[in-house]
């Protein structure tokens, strides 16, 4: 039960309350679905969310948000805000926190902090670094973008604000960051050097406990694998940070006719649906092996996707954590990852590997063909179970009160 000194948490999330739709809003919105139904067990504090329905009529449903645009999406960001805002401010900052789920869709971070409000943010995706390893390939460092930014902002599109204002707004206004990784914690670090490094709090979600693993036997029914197949899953909105593209490239010189690639997930935001045509284009070279897109999968099904597997293999590009590798670890699946934020957060050798692109077929003929994938799929259960995501509900409420 709550002690009745506690303050109200206002749990503001431009990607919560679509639990029951079945869209693929990412890691932002699994957290926040987990964080609810965590609370709401646990019952550490009395809690508010606010989400789009704050909107009225002009609320999107999650379908809708996967589709915007890039002005689409940045006027739900700023008609999210204002209410958002609005919203908080009728509340006593002396007795209410304010948690946030984003950054570009976040409240307006300043007025709250003026206020006299406590605000905290989870930071599922750092925005300035994904930009600058998306749309400039890695060539520009993040805090090379943000100086930048602070000279060129009279000149730069509206647009921009969301990335670079929203994202230093938070750093400089919050009381607390909520980080998932030391590797996002560090580009934070060297984006804003004026910050106190401690307020900037890493927790990594960890596994959450699910039912049992269906059999994979009525997939393997659906889709005609025979006995001695071997399986390769990815599990990810289809979007280029991603990386499906690395994986199917990779393997079109091996090409062996007993290897099926299950690509689940759905194209997602701004670039999703051109970048699933360039994957089914690849996916259409292949003359033996044989690669299925099964679109967006949940629940028994996408368990059941986990117990097929043979390996998970996590091509992204750009990851801050990787919920769904830890969900595949939980499930008992080595895996094999490239490098990214997320990736060295969570991988051991134990388990799998992280490789760079041009390694990525070898890498996964070796694991395939070893004979320690029995003992690399129970130090992956062991590593799940031992990090918890009810844990790390724990401490964050530990640092909002």
């Amino acid at each position: 039960m709550p002690h009745a000194a506690s303050p109200t948490i206002l749990y503001t999330a431009a990607h919560g309350g679509f639990a029951r739709e079945s869209v693929p809003l990412g890691g932002g919105a699994a957290v926040f679905d987990r964080l609810v139904e965590e609370w709401s067990r646990t019952r550490p504090f009395e809690f508010r969310l606010i989400t789009p329905s704050i909107l009225g009529r002009a609320a999107p449903r999650g379908a809708d948000l996967v589709r915007f645009g890039e002005h689409d999406y940045a006027d739900f960001c700023r008609a999210f805000e204002r209410a958002a805002t609005s919203e908080i401010l009728k509340h006593d900052p002396a007795t209410t926190i304010v948690l946030s789920n984003d950054i570009s869709e976040g409240p307006d971070f300043a007025a709250l902090d003026r206020a006299g409000f406590r605000v905290f943010t989870i930071y599922h995706v750092d925005v300035v670094a994904y930009v600058a390893a998306i749309y400039g390939r890695n060539r520009i460092a993040p805090e090379t973008t943000v100086r930048w930014y602070r000279r060129l902002r009279p000149i730069l599109p509206r647009i921009t604000r969301l990335i670079w204002e929203k994202q230093e707004a938070s750093v400089r206004h919050c009381r607390g960051l909520i980080v998932p990784s030391p590797g996002m914690r560090d580009v934070l670090l060297r984006c804003y050097p004026e910050s106190a490094p401690e307020k900037i709090h890493v927790l990594p979600w960890g596994a959450w406990e699910d039912s049992p693993a269906p059999s994979p036997d009525g997939l393997r029914e659906e889709f005609g694998i025979r006995d001695g197949a071997r399986v390769l899953l990815t599990l990810s909105r289809i979007s280029p940070e991603k990386g499906q593209d690395l994986l199917l490239e990779s393997l079109l010189d091996w090409d062996p006719p007993d290897l099926w690639v299950f690509i689940c997930g759905g194209a997602a935001y701004m670039q999703g649906r051109k970048f699933e045509h360039k994957l089914r284009k690849i996916a259409a070279r292949f003359r033996n092996t044989r690669v299925i897109f099964p679109g967006h999968v949940t629940g028994e099904r996408k368990r059941a996707f986990f117990a097929l597997a043979d390996l998970y293999i996590f091509p992204s590009r750009h990851e801050s954590y990787g919920l769904t590798l830890v969900e595949a670890l939980a499930a008992g699946v080595p895996a094999v990852c490239l490098d990214s934020l997320g990736a060295r957060s969570v991988m051991r050798k134990d388990f799998g590997a992280i490789v760079a692109p041009d390694q990525l077929q070898s890498a996964i003929k070796a694991l395939l063909e070893s004979e320690s994938r029995g003992a690399m799929s129970r130090a992956a259960r062991e590593f799940a179970a031992a990090n918890r995501f009810a844990d790390q509900a724990a401490r964050l409420t530990k640092i909002l009160i």
